[in-house]
């Protein structure tokens, strides 16, 4: 069995959050590995698996006639659209975007919860935006371009890679704003979409929300452990096929704290909404036109 379900970011949009949702379809089944990023090959730091007999094994006992995988670095690659569409041209599409002032802070406290950025303050990281130093990029983080925020929030400029090659009833493009706000009427149209009976789904729980760590030394042995603990991870997966026993995610769970969204000031949101203008009238026209739902629903979305 292959994924014909790919959704592809962006981060911080709902991907969590709609692979929980679609995993209770009995239809859909995701793989073993949420994020795997096998496609993503100018990615190599984000790759879950190391060849395609380990990717397809994610997927091995899926009977499900929906198989999806998310792995929200896939919208910025600049060969996974083309590498998807090799593997599986029948594959259908889903884009998560949202409004770049709430994106950016909200990610950027993902980066610095994961280690992956160093710079406290989002001003400063957004002001720095493509202008960062080797040295001003940490170590653990995996992927560069991440730190450039100004670069992040071009979801049109990264939707269109996929939208030139995919025909367009093979992609979907969901607003955060949209879904938060009526989640059941977009999950019917994600079904319609899919081609799949609605199974009456009406519970949608927050998913995934903005945490932050309790103690940052136990975060950090866990996100970075010393090279033994390392090499015995890669013989359990060797060996077992498996990465953790589940110890590890458990005590990671345990040590977040939930807060509020990342705030800032209205100087600065002012600043990134202009900063996205027209990226952003070109992807209202797609958002507006790309969903089929229900007229009964249509006007509460």
């Amino acid at each position: 069995m292959k994924p014909n379900l790919f959704i592809v970011g962006a981060p911080k949009c709902g991907t969590t959050a709609w692979v929980k949702y679609l995993s209770g379809h009995p239809q859909i089944a995701f793989g073993a590995l949420k994020e795997p990023h096998y496609f993503s090959s100018d990615f190599p730091r984000m790759a879950q698996v190391a060849n395609i007999e380990e990717y397809l094994n994610l997927f091995r006992q899926s009977t499900a006639k929906v198989i999806g995988e998310a792995s929200v670095l896939y919208l910025y690659s600049e060969v996974a659209a083309q590498e998807i569409y090799d593997f599986n041209p029948e594959s259908k599409i889903i884009i998560l975007i949202r409004n770049q002032d709430e994106f950016l802070p909200s990610f950027h406290n993902q980066l610095l919860l994961n280690f992956q950025e160093s710079i406290d303050n989002f001003d400063v990281a957004w002001d720095l935006s493509g202008k960062r130093s080797a040295q001003n990029i940490p170590a653990s983080c995996k992927v560069d371009m991440q730190l450039n925020y100004k670069e992040m929030g071009k979801f049109w400029k990264y939707s269109k890679r996929y939208l030139d090659i995919y025909p367009r009833d093979q992609i979907r493009v969901i607003h955060y704003d949209d879904w938060t706000r009526n989640p059941r009427a977009i999950y019917r149209g994600i079904l319609d979409f899919l081609g799949l009976d609605d199974d009456g789904r009406t519970d949608f729980p927050r998913v995934n929300p903005s945490s932050r760590h309790r103690y940052l030394g136990v975060a950090r042995f866990l996100q970075q452990p010393p090279p033994l603990i390392e090499r015995s991870v890669d013989v359990l997966h060797r060996f077992f096929g498996v990465r953790s026993f589940g110890v590890a995610p458990a005590i990671e769970k345990l040590n977040r704290r939930i807060v509020a969204n990342p705030a800032i000031s209205s100087e600065l949101k002012d600043e990134i909404r202009k900063y996205f203008e027209d990226e952003n009238r070109r992807l209202q026209g797609l958002i507006e036109t790309d969903w089929d739902l229900p007229v009964a629903t249509r006007q509460t979305v």
